[in-house]
């Protein structure tokens, strides 16, 4: 049964991949989703639970069109999707237009919401989210964590000269400027939205909660991964995808003296995955490690026993401007990191005690440098990161903002789909 909101306030929200329960995967919304359910809101979710790391679906939810659950007070709605999401473009397309469409026909047969919020890319959840909206007669939010098609030709994965990035750019422009408030987890991507046509584009930043592991924890994680106290061990969690320039750290290790008290941890998955794996076993390199996808548990485990965290991408501008769910994870988990992306990560990660660098060669030397620094430096350098993460990105103060942008979207009527 639907919770049911004690004033009113219901909220519908489409977001494709939110994770299953311990699945990899990144977890803001549900935080801020149980969030508003402390605050009274009754709130529907609907994804997919196909994982968007690794393209596979959880047992509980394998073979299943639809699957209803509450976690943490939210009402979620498991519809189902066409997989092989990484195999190639055209079975990403089936996958959003299968997710789309089994969307469609759940959440339009739920209560009617006080307002609609879709979580895009992709951009297909977007135009789902407005027809939602034409269906209840309800104002629409729309959140922007990527800028789409922007995002995709800097990648490489769609030619801006073609047709397909002219229409989802022409969509991408409808969308922002027809939905009552558009929102966007960084401040960076407020211009990019701007120019697609949102008149105002509100900030709702991700969050930093204390997760800092205890002694016992880092101590049995080292030891299960064969990490001696000292050994530097540096550990990236993510998508391992053509974005993410993970060959660009392999560069860097290649040019590390042979004696780098120093270590690499890969957990991750996606489309650059295979081939990032070929590359260190034809290397021989034994101290970078692919662990593939990992559970959100295991994750902690591996943010416990780091010394260091990676931030990686491709040097694109269209990065520049993002502050990534990780960069919050590992300030929550007391750890410093290195970013490779000039713009809002570089300052970030500059002012909350990290490093930065863009190229093999001074990512080496940045490698080396903090190989050499003490246990107790780098424990020192962890508690600043967190420290300043938490001064700017508090749970509750962004759960604040989300929940104003959604009563400010509800008394505007007048602004809705079209």
């Amino acid at each position: 049964m639907t919770a049911d909101a004690g004033d009113g306030r219901r909220l519908l929200c489409v977001y494709q991949h939110a994770p299953t329960p311990g699945a990899p995967g990144i977890y803001r919304h549900r935080l801020y989703l149980a969030e508003l359910v402390r605050r009274g809101w009754a709130v529907d979710l609907v994804s997919t639970p196909i994982n968007y790391l690794t393209g596979t679906v959880p047992a509980p939810y394998d073979g299943r069109a639809y699957v209803r659950e509450r976690l943490e007070g939210i009402d979620h709605h498991w519809v189902w999707a066409s997989r092989g999401i990484h195999a190639s473009r055209g079975r990403r397309a089936a996958n959003y237009l299968s997710f789309s469409a089994s969307a469609l026909l759940r959440a339009a047969t739920l209560a009617r919401p006080t307002v609609v919020l879709a979580s895009s890319p992709p951009l297909t959840v977007g135009a789902l989210g407005r027809l939602l909206a034409a269906r209840f007669r309800r104002p629409w939010v729309l959140e922007v964590r990527d800028v789409w098609p922007e995002s995709a030709a800097a990648v490489g994965w769609l030619p801006e000269r073609s047709l397909a990035y002219r229409g989802l750019l022409r969509l991408s422009r409808s969308l922002a400027t027809s939905a009552a408030k558009v929102v966007v987890p960084t401040p960076g991507l407020v211009g990019a939205v701007r120019e697609h046509g949102a008149p105002v584009v509100d900030v709702v930043p991700g969050a930093v909660l204390d997760a800092r592991p205890s002694n016992d924890r880092r101590e049995e994680a080292r030891a299960s991964l064969g990490i001696g106290p000292d050994t530097r061990l540096f550990v990236y969690v993510g998508a391992i995808g053509v974005a993410n320039g993970l060959d660009l750290l392999l560069d860097a290790v290649s040019l590390l003296p042979a004696d780098t008290p120093a270590a690499f941890l890969l957990a991750g998955d996606g489309s650059a995955r295979a081939q990032l794996a070929e590359r260190v076993a034809a290397a021989g390199d034994e101290r970078v490690t692919i662990l593939g996808a990992v559970s959100k548990e295991r994750v902690g485990d591996l943010l416990a026993a780091a010394d260091v965290c990676l931030h990686l991408l491709r040097p694109e501008p269209v990065f520049e401007t993002a502050l990534p769910t990780k960069m919050l994870e590992y300030m929550g988990a007391h750890r410093p990191f290195l970013t490779t992306v000039r713009g809002l990560p570089r300052e970030v990660a500059l002012a909350a005690a990290g490093g930065y660098a863009e190229t093999p060669e001074t990512l080496a030397a940045e490698l080396e440098r903090w190989a050499a620094m003490s246990t107790e430096e780098l424990q020192r350098r962890g508690d600043a990161s967190y420290r300043y993460g938490a001064a700017r990105f508090g749970l509750e103060s962004s759960v604040d903002l989300l929940e104003s942008v959604l009563l400010d979207a509800a008394r505007r009527p007048g602004r809705r789909s079209r």
